[in-house]
C-alpha cells in the first residue's frame, strides 16, 4: 500500500464504542505476552514503558498481555502478568494511568491455561488442569481431569480478576476464550471428553465459558465492557467446528459487549500465528459479524490491508481492526497512517522470529525489525541529540548500516551512508527475491529509503570508499557484512545470485547449504523454473532460522517440487549454488581501531536480521 492522503482510511479512525466505552478509533492492540513482567507476575517499569508507547502511538484501545487469574497451575510458561491476588492491583492501576494519559482505553485479559501448560511450570509441579485427562497440546504435558466441585472456583478466579481490573482503572475485562486455552478447552469436542453436564452437546461444553461470563458480569455490573475472545474454528480434526463456533457466539450475544475473532490453537499455529498471506483470519470475524450485533474485533496482519479493512468498516462488516505483531514492530504505526505517512511504517514481516525464537523460549520478546522494542527507555533516551555533532561515515547499507545512519542522523549527526550496490537493503535484497518475503522485504527496504530521504542523510550507492573519505569524517562504521566461504571453484553465491537476480545457466541445479538461505535459494530457483535439488550437509536444513519460519518454508519448497537431501557432501559437479555459513566481511580490517573507526552489524556479530539492527541501532546511539 502506498502513501494516501491524512483524509484516508476516513472509517478506520471514526470514534467508536464497546459499551460504555469510548475509542477514539476503529484499531485495537491485540494481547501479545512479552514476558516483560517481573518474575513474579507483577507490573514492571519496563512493562509500562512498552505499553506507554502503544498508546502514544494512537491505538485506540490495548488489550493486555494473557494475564494469569490462576498463577498456581494456570499461568503461560515464564512470566506473565497476574492479576490473581489483590497485592497486585498497585502496579495494575499504574499501568492503566500511563496508558490513559496517553489517550488510549486498556483492557484486561483474563487467562487461564489449562492444559496449555508443562507439569515444570507450576508452582508446586502439579499436572495442569483440563476438561479431559491426558489430552496434550503442541507443547503441555499430560493434565489431570478438573473435578466437578473444583469448577466453581475457577468461575470465581475469573470473577475476583474482573473486580481487580475495575478496582485497578482498566477500561474493560476481555476473557481469552480462543487458541485453545481453558475456556476454549470447554468448548472443544477434541479436548473435551466429559460425560457430565459439562460436556457433550455444544449447549453441554459451552456451559463453562457461559458461566464464567455470567460470574463476570455480576461482579462488574451490568454497565462495564466485558469482552470475549474466541476461536471460532479449530481447523484440525476432531477440533470444533466453524458452525459450532458460530453459534456459541451468539450464545454469548447476550452477555458481553464485543467479540474478539480469531482461530485455532498451538496445535494448528500456522493458522494461529499466520506468516503468510496477510488476512487469513478475518473472514472469521466478517462470519461472526453476520450473526451478532454486538462489535466484532477482526485480526491477522491487517496492516497490509488497511484499504481493505476501512472499505470492511465502513460497510459493516466488522467493527474494529486488530494490531498484534504489528505492534511490535512499530508502535507508531496508527499515528504514521493517520498522517498518511504509510511508507514511514515499519511494517512486521512475519518471519515469526518474536514468537518461535524468544517468546516460546521464555525470554522476552524481542523484534528483528524495531531495536527499540522492551527498551523503550532506554531507547529514548539514545536518540537524545548528541552533545557535539560529528561527521559520521556509515559504509554498508544493509539493515545494520541503514539503522545506524537513521540513528546518527535523529540525533544531529552529519551521516554519509556509502554503498558499492547499486540498492539500498544488503540482504534484505536477497530475501526479497522469493515471492514468499517479496512485499515484506521491499517494504522494509522502502522505509529504509524514505527515512534516510527524509532526516537529509547523504546515500551514495555504487561507490566505493575512499581513504579521503574515512580521513574526512570524525566516526566511522563498517556495516559491511559478510562473505561466503569455502566456496569451490565454478560454484555461486547463494547470496549474489539472490540479490542480483541472476540464475546460473542449466536446468538443473543443486543448493548446498543448512541455511535459511539455502532455503531461500532452492525457492527463487524453482520459481525460475528450473529443477532444484537442496542438498544440507546436516541432519536438517534452515538451522539458523526459527522452527516456525523452517517449518514454512519446507512447506513452500515441498510444493514447488524441490528435493530435499540431508548428510550431503559438497557436489563435485553439474550447476552449484553455494549457500553454507558465512564468515565476517574484512573489508578495511586494517583500519579498525575500536574508536574512530568500527565494526557493526553481522560482520562483528554475526547472526542474520536482529544482530544486524541491533547492532547498527546501538552503536551510533553511542558516537
Amino acid at each position: 500500500m502506498g502513501d494516501a492522503s491524512p483524509q484516508s482510511h476516513a472509517a478506520l479512525f471514526q470514534p467508536g464504542a464497546i459499551g460504555r466505552m469510548k475509542l477514539r478509533n476503529r484499531f485495537v492492540q491485540s494481547p501479545i505476552f512479552t514476558q516483560y513482567a517481573g518474575t513474579f507476575g507483577d507490573v514492571s517499569e519496563r512493562m509500562i514503558d512498552y505499553y506507554r508507547a502503544r498508546a502514544r502511538g494512537g491505538v485506540g484501545l490495548i488489550i493486555t498481555e494473557n494475564t494469569s487469574v490462576d498463577w498456581m497451575v494456570g499461568r503461560t510458561v515464564g512470566h506473565p502478568m497476574r492479576i490473581d491476588h489483590d497485592r497486585f492491583r498497585s502496579g495494575l492501576a499504574a499501568l492503566t494511568e500511563a496508558v490513559h494519559n496517553e489517550g488510549a482505553k486498556i483492557a484486561v485479559q483474563l487467562h487461564h491455561t489449562g492444559r496449555q501448560n508443562s507439569q515444570g511450570n507450576t508452582e508446586r509441579n502439579e499436572p495442569p488442569i483440563a476438561p479431559t485427562a491426558g489430552i496434550t497440546s503442541a507443547f503441555g504435558t499430560p493434565p489431570r481431569a478438573i473435578e466437578l466441585d473444583e469448577i466453581p472456583g475457577l468461575i470465581d478466579m475469573y470473577a475476583q480478576g474482573a473486580r481487580r481490573a475495575v478496582q485497578s482503572g482498566f477500561d474493560a475485562v476481555e476473557l481469552h476464550g480462543a487458541h485453545g486455552y481453558l475456556l476454549g478447552q470447554f468448548l472443544s469436542p477434541k479436548t473435551n471428553k466429559r460425560t457430565d453436564e459439562y460436556g457433550g452437546s455444544l449447549e453441554n461444553r459451552a456451559r463453562f465459558a457461559l458461566e464464567v461470563v455470567r460470574a463476570v458480569r455480576d461482579i462488574v455490573g451490568p454497565d462495564f465492557p466485558v469482552m470475549y475472545r474466541l476461536s471460532v474454528e479449530e481447523p484440525y480434526e476432531g477440533g470444533l467446528p466453524l458452525e459450532e463456533g458460530l453459534a456459541f457466539a451468539q450464545m454469548l450475544e447476550q452477555y458481553v459487549d464485543a467479540l474478539d475473532v480469531s482461530a485455532g490453537n498451538y496445535d494448528t499455529a500456522d493458522v494461529l500465528l499466520p506468516m503468510y498471506p496477510p488476512g487469513n483470519l478475518v473472514h472469521y470475524a466478517k462470519a461472526v459479524k453476520e450473526r451478532v450485533s454486538v462489535p466484532v474485533i477482526g485480526v491477522g496482519r491487517l496492516t497490509w490491508l488497511l484499504d481493505e479493512m476501512d472499505e470492511a468498516v465502513a460497510a459493516g462488516e466488522l467493527d474494529y481492526v486488530s494490531l498484534g505483531r504489528a505492534q511490535l514492530a512499530d508502535p507508531e504505526a496508527v499515528a504514521k497512517t493517520r498522517r498518511g505517512d504509510h511508507a514511514h511504517v515499519r511494517r512486521c514481516i512475519a518471519v515469526n522470529e518474536c514468537i518461535s525464537r524468544w517468546m516460546f523460549n521464555g525470554q522476552r520478546t524481542q523484534c528483528v525489525i524495531n531495536p527499540a522494542l522492551s527498551q523503550e527507555a532506554r531507547a529514548k533516551d539514545a536518540l537524545r541529540l548528541a552533545d557535539v555533532a560529528k561527521r559520521v561515515l556509515i559504509i554498508g547499507a544493509g539493515p545494520a548500516g541503514c539503522e545506524a545512519a537513521i540513528v546518527a542522523a535523529e540525533r544531529g549527526h552529519a551521516v554519509t551512508l556509502i554503498e558499492r550496490e547499486p540498492e539500498l537493503g544488503g540482504q534484505l535484497r536477497a530475501w526479497s527475491a522469493a515471492s514468499f518475503l517479496n512485499a515484506e522485504m521491499t517494504s522494509m527496504i522502502t522505509f529504509y529509503r524514505v527515512e534516510l530521504e527524509r532526516l537529509g542523510v547523504s546515500v551514495r550507492l555504487g561507490s566505493e570508499a575512499t581513504q579521503e573519505d574515512l580521513d574526512s569524517h570524525d566516526a566511522v562504521l563498517l556495516a559491511t557484512g559478510t562473505k561466503a566461504a569455502g566456496m569451490p571453484e565454478g560454484a555461486v553465491d547463494a547470496v549474489d545470485m539472490l540479490t542480483t537476480g541472476s540464475a546460473p545457466e542449466g536446468q538443473d541445479a543443486t543448493v548446498h547449504g543448512d541455511t535459511e538461505i539455502a532455503m531461500f535459494a532452492a525457492l527463487w530457483l524453482a520459481e525460475q523454473g528450473r529443477n532444484v535439488t537442496l542438498s544440507s550437509p546436516s541432519g536438517d536444513v534452515g538451522l539458523d532460522t526459527n522452527d516456525m519460519q523452517r517449518a514454512r518454508l519446507a512447506q513452500l519448497l515441498s510444493e514447488a517440487g524441490v528435493t530435499t537431501l540431508t548428510g550431503q557432501q559438497a557436489p563435485e559437479s553439474g550447476v552449484v549454488v553455494w549457500a553454507q555459513e558465512r564468515i565476517a566481511s574484512d573489508l578495511l580490517e586494517g583500519q579498525i581501531d575500536d574508536e574512530k573507526v568500527r565494526a557493526i552489524g553481522t560482520r562483528i556479530r554475526g547472526g542474520r536480521m536482529y544482530e544486524a539492527t541491533q547492532s547498527g541501532f546501538w552503536a551510533a546511539a553511542e558516537i
